[in-house]
């Protein structure tokens, strides 16, 4: 008899089924879904959150593939050919906070899965066994999300493709006489869609973003145990790399000043003729440096304020924050990446608003697409919210013995309370001020600080143009800032009854 037929049998489980290859998928996939209350919460919520981005890319396909034969639709921003990059953009963006709340999902229970892939090491599984059982968790809860979220996109199709009178407007360019151009809109009335319901991606579009989405989840977790050792014994993390500090500020400092300075970096590179795509591409590429100097920049900044409230404090919620910090500094960067990134997108989108609408009487397209763009920001929010959320319980249950223990030695609650409270906000302040200041500096360093309008004179019959300068929008911005800490201190505040369970002396005993 082997030694693992043994230790099967000891433990009262199965053994996974093992050839010269490994364990089947079979067994593999058997073997991901078992598990506790912990784990089915786990897979509904990546489930959730897969399902949410495979809508979202889904809704982006559409728009992307409407042509000149579709519509109308009682939105300007939808019977506008110009405006369906930005709206294929702000759904594509959605998705990123969609999925880093899938990530957030992906450690809820986790002390009781790294005892379950213990348990499976002892079994006699390997390292690459125990990734794969990750890897096809993960990956089948995804699959089952972005085959649900395929099916929910269909059926609202159906459901709302019913036309509907309404009156609808279409801005035309024109030509004056002096050669000059301005925009006219004109009103038309009929039957239209709400939605483009009346546009269907084609098969392989659909199939990709079915595939994709559980795809890129299995990576995702694959990628997450680079650092994980699963030993018969426990759960082993390598040590940790200290956060870095130069990359973060080269990245932050060039996407900043190159958005910023967008116009006068153009022309510094002779791209100033350039075509559109070449330019949206290299200011995408820009803002990505910024968010990714952000993100990273959050874990470095964690270190510091950690180590700076270590040495210099002595209030005990303080002290106890800054441990928590200092030890794991990548935690409030991996926590904070959703709400930063949309504080960054939102204060760009704040920027151009003010640019767009700081002429007389705007084009009424603009209006509508912005506060589309607006609602999309709101759902991003929300689901950012929500994976403050998890990180915030997460949290709370993978240090609930040693939260208990300093409970029971004397700590009051309300000082854990506090500590909680600090450690999620404190390193949050100025990375979400760096966004918003990024976000809105790009903006007006790809549209300017003026904005002109082209104007027509009652009294001599000509187009006279009119230029007026564009103001910061300072109070969006504020209420953004506002916003964000206040969302994040919510998320504390939503999991403290929580923490005042896991303070419990029946905790000490926790895994």
């Amino acid at each position: 008899m082997s030694a693992t037929e043994v230790s099967g049998r000891r433990s009262g489980r199965t053994a996974p089924e093992r050839t010269d290859r490994g364990p089947s998928w079979a067994t593999v996939l058997r073997t991901a879904a078992s598990g506790g209350r912990g784990d089915r919460t786990r897979i509904a919520l990546t489930a959730t959150g897969a399902g949410a981005a495979a809508l979202a890319l889904l809704c982006a396909a559409t728009v992307a593939w409407m042509g000149p034969e579709h519509g109308p639709y009682t939105t300007a921003a939808l019977n506008e050919p110009g405006l369906h990059a930005g709206v294929v953009a702000a759904l594509v963006l959605l998705c990123v906070p969609v999925l880093a709340f899938a990530g957030q999902c992906a450690r809820v229970g986790a002390p009781a899965r790294e005892r379950r892939l213990a348990a499976l090491r002892l079994q006699g599984a390997t390292p690459g066994d125990v990734v794969r059982v990750v890897a096809a968790e993960t990956g089948v809860a995804a699959l089952l999300g972005s085959v649900a979220g395929t099916g929910l996109f269909l059926v609202l199709r159906a459901v709302l493709d019913a036309p509907v009178r309404a009156t609808w407007a279409l801005d035309r360019t024109v030509t004056y006489d002096n050669g000059s151009t301005g925009t006219v809109t004109e009103q038309f009335s009929g039957l239209a869609r709400r939605l483009p319901t009346d546009v269907l991606p084609p098969w392989p579009a659909l199939l990709a973003v079915v595939v994709a989405v559980p795809v890129s989840a299995a990576l995702f977790a694959v990628l997450s145990m680079r650092r994980v050792a699963v030993t018969p014994f426990g759960v082993v993390r390598r040590e940790q790399q200290r956060p870095v500090r130069v990359l973060p500020v080269v990245l932050l400092a060039v996407g900043t000043a190159g958005t910023a300075g967008f116009t006068a970096l153009l022309e510094l590179l002779g791209l100033q003729d350039a075509a559109p795509q070449v330019s949206g591409l290299l200011f995408t590429a820009l803002l990505l440096a910024t968010a990714v100097g952000l993100l990273l920049g959050t874990g470095a900044l964690a270190a510091a304020v950690g180590a700076a409230l270590a040495a210099r404090v002595r209030r005990p919620a303080l002290l106890l924050a800054g441990r928590r910090l200092v030890a794991a500094p990548t935690t409030a960067a991996r926590t904070h990446a959703a709400l930063l990134v949309v504080v960054l997108l939102a204060a760009l989108n704040q920027g151009v608003r003010a640019d767009l609408l700081a002429v007389p009487d705007p084009a009424s397209s603009y209006a509508q697409t912005l506060a589309l763009v607006d609602a999309g920001f709101v759902i991003a929010a929300v689901i950012a919210a929500a994976g403050l959320v998890v990180g915030a319980v997460e949290g709370v249950v993978s240090r609930r013995s040693v939260l208990a223990g300093m409970s029971a030695t004397g700590v009051p609650r309300s000082t854990l309370h506090a500590a909680v409270l600090v450690e999620t906000l404190l390193p949050l302040v100025a990375p979400v001020v760096l966004a918003a200041t990024a976000g809105v500096l790009g903006a007006r360093g790809i549209l300017g600080t003026t904005a002109s309008t082209t104007v027509f004179d009652a009294a001599t019959g000509d187009a006279v143009l009119r230029t007026v300068e564009v103001a910061v929008p300072w109070s969006p911005l504020l209420v953004l800032v506002g916003a964000a800490l206040g969302t994040s201190v919510l998320a504390v505040l939503a999991v403290l009854p929580l923490l005042q369970r896991s303070v419990q002396p029946s905790e000490l005993r926790a895994g």
